[in-house]
């Protein structure tokens, strides 16, 4: 029987969240969302400078966090939360205009990267896995793989 190793959980969501990629997260209007948004210029060294902004569906300002300044600005009903090598958006009610592509820009003087989620509306009527034989999406099966792997790792 094969013996198969486990990554933590932050090596998984890297390994998912590499520059250029989309991630779909799936939600109801009305719950509160996080969004992952992980870089990779902290890995080795301290970078002092560094600025995030995260922008919803329609290119909107939701959140921009600069590191050095201690600043922090979020339009009403978002927050953010910075650790080295990542920086969640919260939203806390979702609205039917939160949906689509959100992106994260992370920089650091001369050098920034653009990681892109999609927020999806999540079905009220998803009870169990997709059927054999039936059309299934490669995300939601992503999502599903992803999520065993995380409870049969943890």
């Amino acid at each position: 029987m094969p013996v198969f190793g486990c990554a933590s959980v932050e090596d998984l969501f890297n390994a998912l969240l590499s520059p250029g990629s989309a991630v779909k997260v799936l939600s109801q209007p009305g719950q509160q969302v996080t969004l992952p948004c992980s870089y990779n210029y902290e890995d080795s060294t301290h970078i002092p400078q560094l600025s995030v902004q995260w922008r919803g569906p329609n290119n909107q300002l939701l959140c921009h966090y600069i590191k050095h300044k201690a600043y922090q600005n979020c339009t009403r009903g978002y927050t953010i939360s910075y650790s080295p090598r990542s920086i969640t958006l919260t939203i806390q009610h979702v609205h039917m205009e939160d949906f689509g592509a959100h992106v994260c820009t992370v920089s650091k003087p001369h050098e920034f990267s653009d990681y892109s989620m999609e927020l999806a509306r999540m079905s009220e009527y998803v009870t169990s896995a997709p059927k054999s034989g039936g059309d299934q999406s490669g995300s939601t099966w992503t999502l599903i793989i992803f999520h065993t792997l995380l409870s049969v790792c943890m």
